[in-house]
């Protein structure tokens, strides 16, 4: 009886997209019965039965369900087919495309249109075999697929699990001393800050959870960019949570098909361009933390220490996060849909190495290790190549301008060669064309090239704030509005412009290819205007708003925030043992849930992380130095996308 109850049965709601049951999972696997000396465990499976099939019942009656259900096969095919594409594209975002998901739904089954059922059955038989007696019994001739079959505590221990426990402890183990030691110096001994090793206390709690969470800015301080990282973290974490729901089973597939089209998917259709506001906050940052500060052959000169900073400030939370992936996230809980996070953690234990080199856009880009880190290696590609721009920059103003020009009509040139050459669609997932996608991701989207015009636009702002810092710039109050009204404008363009490519009659591959060539340049034109604004006491009320304090903790964050949502994403949807419905208020719900166990996992890693071993770092490297002041100049041109220690 338990093993039939844990089982799953024929879903309520097929013509609405609901073709799942997955059972209970849970139940299946806790089975360990004992009888005449036999032990019977649970094996948990689930199995592809198509729905175009002529099956033979008891008293030899034919049920054809294309006669039963005439316009069963032609209702639901269309929709089916649609809603395989949408698991297709979200197994592509996540890196998980090529797991037992896909190669089953691609397998030898007589109709897209396929029920994915649940099957409880003793370990030592396979689901055929069950089945088959099953149907021999009542005389059923059932046609099915198996998909896979999980047994209890079937994840076995690797190498990767050994070297995670043995660093994680080993790190902790500090943490606690140097916990002791700074609570011992500061409240014991009453010792005053300057008195206590800063390297003895490095790893301690207490003195990194106040730094985390002091903000005195200094001035210079770019302080809307807090509220501008801020919103487009919480951006990215609910785009994702949208796309990744299709790796689910969803109740009612053929809704979210419509919801695709309809306005009120605009703002995650819309997602991705989030990606662009942090390439361009690169690119100010880069030239605004660098220029004015050293002489252009000093810059050249440390041109070693302008990469080595870079590259070991994101070092210990991508190595961390990466280790996490790869060991400890597979085993924090299961699901009969886990198999997308054990694929997440398999590519972490091959390809880790091309995440940690920042080159795994290039190296099997559909099979990272961490699919969302692609923008990071991007970005460190970018800042690579930045300082073909920067060395010129430190001169004459009109050599610097020429470059940053240049560099921009560049970058928007080759956007343009790549958009028109290949005629992609602008919306990643437009219904219409999800065959393209795969090539649209390798080719364009996680291409460095097409990707950098962001980037020169955030620098050439960047060297327009340092022209005019600490200037009083008093503007045309009619100007200012002109400015605005047509910053507003193009913003709202790049954002509502999906809407009509996500139209099901949508013809107009013209549009599209502007869109792919010039919209991301655009919206980062427009951003950069607004910090510039803001900066320069014309932002109004939007500066206000932008530098609120709510803003600051979730800045600081974003890096670990950025790093650590998508594991947590992914081990949320895979532990999920029912069907979802699709609408707004449970994704939204589901949203916010991920947001909190972001910030707080976030918050974690940064500081047994990354302030301990950011503080390590700059030991490291300052000691010895005869000049320590340059090298922290050079240090602060790091500080890109997480700004951790923006002001002080």
């Amino acid at each position: 009886l338990t093993v039939i109850d844990a089982s799953g049965k024929i879903p309520s709601g097929i013509l609405i997209g609901n073709l799942a049951d997955l059972g209970s999972y849970h139940q299946c696997l806790s089975i360990q019965y004992l009888a005449d000396e036999l032990e019977i465990a649970g094996k948990y499976c689930l199995i592809h039965v198509s729905l175009n099939q002529n099956t033979r019942i008891e008293n030899s009656q034919t049920l054809d369900l294309d006669k039963k259900w005439p316009t069963l096969e032609n209702y639901t095919s269309e929709h089916i087919e649609r809603n395989l594409n949408l698991k297709q594209l979200a197994q592509l975002i996540s890196g998980t495309e090529n797991t037992m998901t896909s190669r089953a739904i691609t397998s030898n089954i007589q109709s897209t249109t396929t029920l994915t059922l649940a099957i409880c059955v003793p370990k030592v038989c396979t689901p055929k075999q069950v089945i088959n007696l099953i149907g021999s019994l009542n005389n059923i001739n059932l046609t099915f697929d198996e998909y896979f079959c999980r047994l209890p505590n079937d994840k076995p221990v690797s190498i990767a699990d050994y070297i995670s426990i043995s660093i994680f402890s080993l790190i902790l183990l500090i943490t606690i001393i140097s916990t002791s030691y700074d609570l011992y110096q500061t409240y014991v001994l009453k010792k005053e800050n300057s008195e206590i090793d800063r390297l003895y206390r490095s790893f301690s709690i207490h003195t990194n959870t106040k730094r985390l969470l002091s903000f005195n800015y200094g001035p210079g301080a770019l302080e809307c960019v807090d509220g501008i990282r801020a919103i487009s973290m919480l951006w990215v974490i609910f785009g994702h949570t949208y796309c990744l729901i299709p790796l689910s089973f969803v109740s009612n597939a053929a809704y979210i098909l419509n919801w695709l089209t309809s306005f009120r998917s605009i703002w995650v259709n819309s997602a991705p361009i989030s990606v662009d506001t942090f390439f361009m906050l690169s690119g100010v940052l880069c030239v605004y933390t660098a220029i004015g500060k050293i002489s252009r052959w000093k810059f050249i000169k440390s041109l070693h220490l302008f990469y080595l900073y870079r590259l070991l400030r994101i070092f210990p939370l991508l190595a961390a996060v990466i280790l996490l992936q790869a060991s400890l996230l597979h085993r924090v809980s299961d699901g009969p849909v886990w198999t997308d996070v054990g694929y997440s953690t398999e590519s972490c234990r091959r390809r880790w190495w091309s995440a940690l080199l920042h080159v795994q856009n290039y190296v099997k880009p559909l099979n990272m290790c961490l699919q969302h880190t692609w923008y990071l290696s991007v970005d460190v590609q970018l800042y690579i190549i930045s300082p073909v721009v920067i060395v010129w920059l430190f001169g004459s103003a009109m050599v610097a301008w020429c470059s940053l020009v240049a560099g921009v009509v560049i970058t928007l040139a080759i956007s343009s060669v790549y958009s028109f050459m290949y005629n992609y669609s602008a919306a990643i997932a437009n219904p219409r064309r999800f065959d393209e996608m795969r090539d649209y991701f390798v080719y364009y989207y996680m291409n460095t090239l097409p990707r950098a015009s962001p980037f020169f636009i955030g620098m050439l702002y960047g060297y327009l704030l340092h022209k005019f810092k600490g200037k009083n710039l008093r503007m045309q109050k009619s100007l200012v509005a002109t400015l605005w009204t047509l910053s507003i404008a193009l913003m709202a363009f790049c954002i509502f412009s999906i809407y009509p490519i996500m139209q099901v009659d949508h013809d107009k591959q013209m549009f599209d290819n502007f869109l792919n060539a010039y919209m991301r340049g655009i919206w980062a034109m427009t951003l950069g205007w607004l910090i510039f604004a803001c900066v320069h006491g014309y932002g109004g009320p939007i500066n206000w708003f932008l530098s609120l304090q709510i803003w600051k903790l979730p800045a600081r964050l974003s890096y670990a925030m950025y790093l650590i949502h998508f594991p947590l994403i992914m081990i949320a949807n895979g532990s999920m043992t029912t069907t979802l419905y699709f609408n707004d208020a449970n994704i939204i719900y589901r949203g916010v849930s991920n947001v909190v166990f972001t910030i707080l996992a976030a918050f974690i890693l940064c500081v047994i992380i990354d302030a301990p071993f950011s503080t390590v770092q700059k030991f490291l490297l300052e000691k010895g130095k005869s000049k320590p002041k340059e090298i922290n100049i050079t240090e602060s041109q790091t500080d890109i996308i997480e700004n951790n220690e923006n002001g002080k």
